[in-house]
């Protein structure tokens, strides 16, 4: 009847082990899952400032900064 004992003392560690390993990997691929919420969320927030800023979805940014002066090129080589 020991014997027996030591066996189910085996088994309910394994299955302590696997219940913690299930519970991890579960938690792994939760906040993974929360990862790709959270991108999608901050670029949903990113899409809709830019709106408000004038920018549409198709637009390509555009420089609006002046242009260098020519003296500027020279200063640069230099």
């Amino acid at each position: 009847m020991k014997l027996t004992q030591l066996f189910r003392r085996d088994r309910t560690v394994i299955k302590r082990a696997d219940a913690q390993d299930q519970a991890e990997k579960i938690l792994a691929e939760s906040l993974r899952l929360l990862s790709q919420v959270c991108t999608k969320v901050a670029d949903l927030i990113e899409t809709q400032r830019l709106e408000r800023a004038g920018y549409s979805n198709n637009a390509y940014l555009q420089r609006l900064d002046n242009p260098p002066k020519p003296g500027d090129a020279e200063r640069k080589k230099e």
